[in-house]
């Protein structure tokens, strides 16, 4: 099963590279899925924690009216 056209597996995206981990011949292996998502999660997690300050700014200055 194809998620994504690409040449080389280094190419892919990080959700398609999680989900053809996961993948074996006749079952899923939920375990395995999970733990690539928490560890491709945590970058992100840690971006955001390091700049939340200026997310919620951007988010309160784009309510106001006026």
């Amino acid at each position: 099963m194809a998620y994504i056209a690409v040449d080389k597996e280094e190419m892919l995206t990080l959700p398609v590279a999680v989900a053809r981990l996961s993948q074996g011949l006749s079952s899923v292996d939920y375990g395995l899925a999970m733990a690539g998502a928490t560890i491709a999660f945590i970058p992100m997690l840690i971006f955001f924690i390091a700049f939340q300050k200026f997310f919620i700014k951007g988010i309160s200055v784009g309510a106001l009216k006026g």
